[in-house]
């Protein structure tokens, strides 16, 4: 079903992950809501308690479509991989929704002014704050090299579908097998043999899922693996 939906998203011309096209919305309610709650007594205005709560609100109406889209993310584009920052996100991610839906019914159980509400929104903050830590790291890992003009497409496929567990051409899952290092990269035809069915150097089925022609395509496979033979195995 998810690859039904991600096939149909790519056909319509969106082939990226749905989580961080949404992530905004939550988060900077949650950020709007600190900063109403904060500035209310400061400006003498409670109306701003209130509209802190109101962002509260629709955080909470947000945050677990939110949550799920990324779940459904990981599963599609990292294979549910139990990546380190994949662990945080998730754990994160449920403290966040426990600490909305607390400031949520605190405000309808205490009313606006009780003491606890701003701790929570605090909280809050500072655990989206750490969210988007986690969620830069996932992506972007460790200063990747910059490709010419050339191998940009190869890039975009390794940033789509390879980064989240080889940043930089390293090895996340296991760090002893950098890719960087891989002789499954001596040509092309073992290669792309690999990318449709990857194993361990012992035979094993390992961690990494298979890329079919329908995920990645053959000329997308030679372009991805130009890049990492030509860009990150040269630097």
């Amino acid at each position: 079903m998810l690859d039904t939906l991600y096939a149909l998203l790519g056909r319509l011309g969106y082939p990226h992950p749905i989580h961080p096209a949404e992530v905004h919305i939550p988060i900077g309610l949650i950020v709007g809501a600190v900063l109403f709650r904060l500035a209310a007594p400061l400006l003498h205005r409670p109306g701003l308690a209130r509209s802190a709560h109101y962002c509260t609100v629709l955080a909470g109406i947000f945050l677990l479509p939110t949550i799920l889209f990324g779940i459904a993310d990981w599963q599609h584009f990292y294979d549910g991989a139990w990546l380190f920052p994949i662990k945080a996100k998730l754990a994160l991610a449920v403290i966040l929704l426990l600490l909305v839906t607390a400031g949520i019914f605190l405000v309808h159980a205490k009313g606006e002014g009780a003491r606890p509400i701003t701790l929570i929104y605090v909280c809050s903050f500072l655990v989206v704050v750490v969210l988007g830590y986690f969620g830069g790291d996932l992506v972007y890992g460790e200063q990747r090299p910059t490709a010419s003009g050339r191998y940009l497409a190869g890039k975009n496929v390794f940033d789509e579908n390879c980064a989240g567990c080889h940043p930089n051409g390293g090895n996340i899952i296991d760090p002893g097998l950098p890719l960087l290092t891989s002789t499954r990269t001596r040509d092309f035809d073992t290669f792309l043999a690999f990318v449709r069915n990857p194993n361990m150097p012992d035979g094993a089925t390992g961690m990494m899922p298979a890329f079919p022609a329908g995920k990645i395509s053959e000329r997308q496979a030679r372009e991805l693996y130009n890049y990492v033979s030509r860009v990150l195995q040269k630097r």
